[in-house]
């Protein structure tokens, strides 16, 4: 009888582990001033408003996403500031925000990027880039005053994200971001889908 109870209990844990595996869910965006987003390698939506937040649903592949935004500071120099503001929720009622402690957001403003797209594929190896600098919290500083207009897509629920920038956001105008979901998956010419060499190699 305990045996049979043991098994119950395994089964139990199985079933409410693999339910709360996400499925979907839904990239949102903005980026001061304009900004290109990536879902799996592929481009899923770009915008030149940052009060007017993307908002992009995505698959996840076997539980896992990769994306990547591009986001591009209008006014060159000091003579403006450049922001970041991401979050993803999952369907899994998990929440994803940029500069929020423990969400591993990457950013780098390398301008090699510029003219190699390697850094939105799904097998890029980003653990050399840097952790976001960390601003304001969505509603405050210098991009309050847009709150408004921007809660019309950030609610449901309401986004707790901070904006954030690679090092200075007075210097680098063109800045490059990276979150993986899960474990990183490549996907092949054949649509098959592969794990990175390098998730191989830190597994075995």
């Amino acid at each position: 009888m305990r045996t049979v109870v043991c098994i119950l209990i395994v089964l139990l844990l199985a079933v409410q582990v693999f339910a709360a595996e996400p499925k979907s869910g839904i990239l949102r965006v903005s980026g001061d001033n304009t900004w290109v987003a990536y879902v799996h390698g592929k481009e899923v939506g770009r915008g030149a408003d940052w009060q007017a937040v993307g908002a992009y649903p995505f698959d996840l592949i076997k539980g896992s996403a990769v994306i990547a935004v591009y986001v591009h500071d209008l006014e060159p120099g000091a003579s403006g500031v450049g922001g970041f503001l991401g979050d993803i929720v999952l369907d899994n009622g998990d929440y994803i925000g940029t500069g929020i402690e423990g969400h591993d957001w990457k950013a780098s403003s390398d301008p090699k990027y510029m003219k190699d797209d390697s850094w939105i594929k799904p097998d890029f190896d980003d653990s050399k880039w840097e952790e976001p600098h960390v601003y304001d919290k969505f509603g405050a500083g210098v991009w309050g005053f847009g709150a408004g207009a921007m809660r019309n897509v950030l609610k449901n629920p309401d986004c707790t994200a901070f904006w954030v920038w690679a090092g200075p956001n007075d210097a680098s105008d063109d800045v490059f971001f990276r979150y993986t979901i899960g474990k990183a998956f490549a996907v092949d010419s054949n649509g098959k889908i592969s794990t990175t060499w390098g998730f191989l190699k830190a597994e075995y």
